[in-house]
């Protein structure tokens, strides 16, 4: 099983800034990803890839680093883990939307490959607003990064894949929209996505 990108910026952050107490935190993280992993033994294959490459580690890591730091600290600590993700990410689409046209294909993208990625089997529920003509437009309705970060009692941990999606895909493009202005994870009813091409 591939490690996550989380769990390897969380030993990097216990191994620089805490070396005395490295190998206590490592183990404590390890114990806190298995429960989670035995709580979700019977999760579908959609749903897992979610689980372990984000959430899980997610989780863990910020229960762990609030054993030795203030419950804000560990909350920007993680954040930063996934922002940084996150600007590689916009690295490698910003150089994709260098090829001529592609930016008119994206939302197109976004409408074949959500309900593969983000659908019911991976535990998202979602109503399509509009996905054809250069727009799409989805109301995210139900999301395993906020049902997950609930039931673990940190909902504020789901701010930080929020933000993610927005540093990842605002500003690809001078012709590309990327829209959003509600999510679950910050306490709304619903995720509005909204990715359009403009003439």
């Amino acid at each position: 099983m591939k490690e996550s990108y989380l769990a390897k910026a969380f030993r990097k952050t216990a191994h620089e800034r805490f070396p005395e107490r490295e190998a206590v935190l490592n183990s404590a993280f390890e114990k806190r990803l298995g429960e989670l992993r035995s709580e979700h033994a019977g999760a579908s294959r959609q749903r897992m890839q979610h689980l372990e490459s984000q959430i899980m580690p997610g989780i863990a890591a910020y229960k762990t680093l609030q054993t030795v730091m203030p419950k804000e600290e560990a909350l920007r600590t993680v954040h930063d883990y996934v922002e940084e993700r996150a600007y590689r990410l916009k690295k490698i689409f910003l150089r994709l939307m260098r090829i001529p046209g592609l930016y008119k294909k994206v939302p197109d993208i976004f409408a074949t490959q959500t309900p593969k990625l983000f659908g019911i089997s991976a535990g998202f529920e979602a109503n399509e607003i509009r996905t054809t003509g250069g727009v799409w437009r989805i109301d995210m309705t139900r999301c395993p990064y906020h049902d997950e970060c609930v039931r673990c009692g940190c909902p504020e941990l789901c701010h930080c894949f929020c933000d993610s999606d927005d540093i990842t895909y605002d500003g690809l493009h001078p012709k590309l929209i990327w829209q959003r202005t509600m999510t679950l994870g910050r306490g709304n009813d619903r995720c509005d996505f909204c990715m359009k091409t403009i003439k």
